[in-house]
């Protein structure tokens, strides 16, 4: 029988004595009434309900995804997860989730910020109805989409998204004009790739066994261990083996350095996490929770985690701990890293397609950099070979901008961005555009370089 049999009337209101857990971002209050508003409010008490009822179910172990892959949300309905956390972020801050969060709210925000812009751009109303009914389970790239649009409404442009004439195949996101300049625009959103999912499908296989042999000993242990080899070739009871000898050992901690991996092993200390549950309940997941369990905090760190803990009465914090056992684990291996790096010359091949012959053309790829700085160095590097290189096959395609959003919750912040813009021009002259950024805000100046190489 499930914990969840119903939610409390408060269930998404903030109490007069409950503190703001994260602030107030009138942005994103701006843009979040907008969408709830578009979208009809009886509509949306249906849909956030069943959005929370899922991401509950999954903080508690009560998981319906047949894949087992431990997401919060339901694929089928993404919008209403991000305009779940948009709304939680200001009004219901107990309901919020901030690793996923921090990637939604910086562009719910920006869009906020623009609304004004976005309103006078022709078409803009029946694109976002698209979005928020028909395209629920995409919505990426319909938001990047309004990023695009409302970049060039600020700087002086007349910006329509182009119509849609059923049979006649897919064509172009929107037609900008400004002066005698006319462009036809493609927005591209990459997802994150197959190979990605399959690492970690691989590694939660791998870690199972030995997650379960630890558990059997009562203790907790936290396994920090970078894999020389790509995961699916690594044997299948390989962690399960090191497990076992560590547990044999009983050591304090150890030093692994063998052909498929290195990094320690180590029995974890409870201590500073539990004696901050006993002062107060702690929200999971979280930076600040990972960072008393573990001892540190990393920025994009793949981690395993099994503990025994007291839910609060809001399963979403922690009252105590008894046990946890944690695998931290990256892969260096240069085959992972190259595959992980994707390019964006599909997405490009695409977006030059849907462009028509005679007017000149610009291309935007956007796409989150979370893969680490080797990984992305190496996409970076495959991007600038590939987009130099690319054959328009006679389209004229003048600009392509690739757009890496680097999105971070930590210890000291509810959510941060980092965006570094790369373009290749064809047409001589000055850039369409005097500021490249979609998400961060124009007086926020630009710095030098790739932000990967400044973290």
């Amino acid at each position: 029988m499930s914990r969840l049999l119903e939610f409390p009337p408060d269930m998404y209101e903030l109490h007069e004595d409950e503190p703001r857990l994260f602030g107030h971002n009138k942005d994103l209050k701006r843009y979040v009434e907008h969408l709830k508003s578009a979208m009809g409010q009886a509509e949306w008490r249906v849909r956030r309900d069943a959005t929370a009822k899922r991401f509950y179910q999954s903080l508690v172990g009560e998981n319906p995804e047949p894949a087992g892959m431990g997401r919060y949300f339901d694929n089928r309905d993404l919008f209403a997860w991000y305009l779940f956390l948009g709304e939680a972020f200001n009004d219901h801050p107990q309901n919020y989730e901030v690793v996923y969060g921090c990637r939604v709210i910086p562009v719910l925000s920006a869009l906020g910020r623009n609304l004004d812009n976005l309103e006078r751009v022709t078409g803009y109303s029946d694109r976002l109805h698209r979005l928020i009914f028909k395209e629920r389970s995409q919505p990426n790239g319909g938001l990047f989409e309004f990023l695009v649009a409302a970049k060039y409404v600020s700087e002086g442009y007349e910006v329509a998204f182009h119509p849609e004439k059923p049979g006649r195949g897919r064509t172009h996101d929107l037609d900008v004009k400004r002066g005698g300049d006319c462009f036809a625009i493609e927005c591209k959103r990459m997802e994150s790739g197959q190979y990605h999912e399959k690492e970690r499908a691989a590694m939660r296989g791998l870690w199972k066994p030995a997650s379960q042999a630890l558990v059997r000993t009562g203790g907790s242990y936290c396994f920090d261990l970078t894999f020389r080899t790509e995961v699916e070739t690594i044997p299948i009871d390989y962690l399960r083996r090191v497990a076992l000898r560590f547990i044999e050992r009983d050591a304090d901690n150890e030093i692994i350095y063998d052909d498929v991996s290195y990094g320690t092993l180590r029995k974890l200390d409870l201590g500073p996490l539990q004696s901050a549950l006993a002062d107060s309940s702690w929200m999971h997941p979280g930076p600040k929770y990972n960072n008393l369990l573990l001892g540190s905090y990393r920025r994009y760190e793949s981690l395993l985690l099994a503990h025994k803990v007291r839910f609060s009465p809001n399963p979403h914090f922690i009252d105590a701990i008894d046990q946890a056992v944690a695998l931290r684990w990256a892969c260096a291996s240069e085959a992972a890293i190259d595959k992980r790096a994707r390019d964006v010359i599909g997405k490009l091949v695409e977006a030059n397609d849907q462009l028509p012959e005679g007017v000149s053309g610009i291309v935007h790829i956007g796409f989150e950099a979370l893969g680490g700085d080797a990984v992305e160095q190496r996409r970076f590097e495959k991007i600038k070979a590939s987009v130099s290189a690319f054959d328009t096959r006679g389209k004229p395609l003048d600009y392509v901008f690739c757009h890496y959003f680097s999105p971070e919750a930590s210890i000291d912040e509810a959510w941060a961005i980092d965006e570094t813009t790369h373009y290749h021009k064809k047409r001589p002259g000055p850039l369409p555009l005097g500021h490249l950024s979609l998400v961060t805000p124009q007086d926020v100046p630009f710095d030098a370089g790739v932000h990967w190489r400044r973290s």
